[in-house]
């Protein structure tokens, strides 16, 4: 399957929620985490039409958290991956988010149809 590669989502410097990007061309199956980006966990946040964002849970009532390290790739292979319009990034918690120190743009690849 073919894939799309999103320039984006950027958090801003000081901030811990990105921008929303579009994933709607298919499922997510990467997220690449940028050099610069302050050690922290992702959560998400997750919107179908761009306009209203809501934190990302599982079934279990528990906020979906991904381990992430500056200058890396995350593989995604979770069931949630294929549920998402539009996205957005939060280092850290809901309750705990984590700023930034600089301008942290990431890069989101979703798998398309043939």
């Amino acid at each position: 399957m073919p894939l799309q590669v999103i320039d984006g989502p950027t958090i801003a410097e000081g901030e811990a929620l990105s921008d929303g990007v579009d994933c709607s061309a298919g499922e997510i199956v990467r997220i690449t985490v940028p050099q610069e980006f302050t050690p922290a966990n992702l959560t998400l946040q997750a919107s179908s039409d761009g306009n209203l964002y809501n934190d990302l849970y599982g079934a279990n009532g528990e906020e979906i958290t991904i381990v992430a390290r500056p200058n890396s790739t995350i593989i995604i292979h979770e069931n949630w991956a294929r549920a998402i319009a539009w996205l957005k990034l939060r280092s850290g918690t809901r309750a705990h988010p984590i700023d930034q120190k600089t301008e942290t743009k990431f890069a989101i690849a979703v798998e398309t149809a043939a």
